[in-house]
């Protein structure tokens, strides 16, 4: 062998040990700097190992400790202790600082809310009548013509004539005449009897039928006198237009007593319930006041604005109210006793789940799952996922929930997990 050839197979040899030495100094830097990270998170707990992973190539696993082709020991890949921080996220107090991160703690007390909301007036449903005849005819004089008009108990509302309506009262005359010329006899007394009947029910008025019993005249134009009280809100009714038993002249609603809808929306439904006291007043500067209670919850949702209504009956003697009138609604519930609460702004909401970020340790936030109840304006019930005295975010959760997150995924990357 030349000295050419001895001087090139020396220095092939000290690349061959450079090599290995950086190999052996890299994997006692990582074992180092495992140990390092294992004391910073609180000692070295007993780990059980999951499978041995390729020094050089995280993607490449074994089953059992083996060499790779330089020699160098695959490096056990280990579960995670109980005593990890999992997903945690450790912050220093300098960026503590920096990100404005606040604490609140869970705590545990009466729980109470005050539902202010929007509402209107209306009709009362259950208090609304409609006019009609039990007969035909036409219209000849019509005492109420529009919309809005009131009428009162035993008004004459209309006048009709029926041809229908005169022979009744003819029949009827005969037989009262017959009866009076023989008033011992029971075929007499019956037909009179079935006769006034008749009348009864095409709902001529007694005192009509009196007044035929005095004076024995039928009449063909018979006075519809109303049976109930209140505001016209529908009429059809027309001079000289033609009536049946199938077309109503017009529709009334007694305003003594009206509705008020109160929209709520959905996070307010777990406050309320029927019966709950609700104090009414007008937006405007008013002495007026009224009072109710919640009767009714509709089982819909409005669809233009996503509201729930709720109705409550009140009192309206004086006919101040009227239909279509805005009012602001105050509700009291009952409050929710002991119960944990935590801010509202702790929360993050995913779509699928509600999560909080909560301290573990000095330094130290995890994110943490909860199922949430009623709200109010400033605070939520919690109903699962927290205790009493735990501390969460209430400031910067959000940086600290994508930090967990990134953090997971990264460690799962250097640890060579599979997804």
């Amino acid at each position: 062998m030349n000295s050419r050839s001895l001087v090139f197979s020396f220095f092939i040899l000290l690349a061959g040990i450079g090599i290995g030495a950086g190999a052996v100094n890299w994997a006692n830097h990582s074992k180092k700097l495992s140990m390092t990270t294992a004391k910073k998170m609180g000692g070295t707990p007993k780990r059980t190992i999951l499978y041995w992973r390729n020094p050089m190539n995280p993607s490449i696993h074994s089953d059992h400790p083996m060499k790779d082709n330089m020699g160098m020991d695959y490096l056990p890949v280990f579960s995670s202790p109980a005593s990890s921080t999992g997903k945690s996220v450790q912050v220093s107090p300098e960026i503590r600082q920096t990100l404005g991160i606040r604490l609140a703690k869970v705590t545990r007390r009466t729980f109470s809310h005050t539902i202010r909301a929007a509402a209107t007036v209306s009709l009362d449903g259950h208090r609304t009548r409609v006019i009609n005849t039990r007969f035909s005819g036409w219209i000849r004089t019509l005492k109420v013509r529009s919309e809005g008009d009131i009428v009162r108990k035993g008004q004459t509302i209309a006048e009709i004539y029926s041809p229908e309506l005169a022979n009744s009262e003819d029949e009827a005359r005969i037989a009262q005449q017959a009866l009076q010329s023989d008033p011992g006899s029971p075929d007499n007394q019956n037909i009179w009897k079935a006769s006034r009947e008749r009348l009864n029910l095409l709902g001529i008025p007694e005192i009509e039928i009196k007044r035929l019993e005095k004076t024995g005249k039928p009449r063909s134009v018979i006075p519809v006198i109303s049976p109930y009280s209140g505001i016209v809100t529908s009429i059809s009714a027309r001079i000289g237009g033609e009536i049946s038993p199938k077309t109503p002249l017009m529709t009334l609603a007694d305003t003594k007593k009206l509705w008020v809808n109160v929209f709520l929306y959905s996070p307010e439904l777990a406050w309320v319930k029927n019966g709950d006291a609700v104090a009414l007043h007008l937006p405007s500067p008013s002495t007026r006041k009224y009072r109710g209670s919640l009767q009714f919850v509709s089982p819909e949702v409005e669809k233009t604005s996503r509201t729930i209504r709720a109705r409550v009956t009140i009192p309206n003697p004086d006919g101040f109210l009227k239909a279509g009138m805005y009012l602001e609604a105050t509700i009291h519930p009952d409050p929710h006793p002991d119960v944990l609460v935590i801010p509202r702004e702790a929360l993050i909401r995913t779509g699928s789940r509600t999560v909080v970020i909560t301290e573990t340790g000095k330094g130290l936030f995890r994110p943490a799952r909860v199922k949430t109840g009623a709200r109010s304006r400033h605070w939520v019930e919690v109903l699962s996922g927290l205790s009493e005295g735990e501390r969460v975010v209430v400031s910067g959760e959000f940086l600290l929930d994508a930090e967990s997150r990134f953090q997971n995924v990264s460690d799962r990357m250097v640890e060579g997990d599979r997804p």
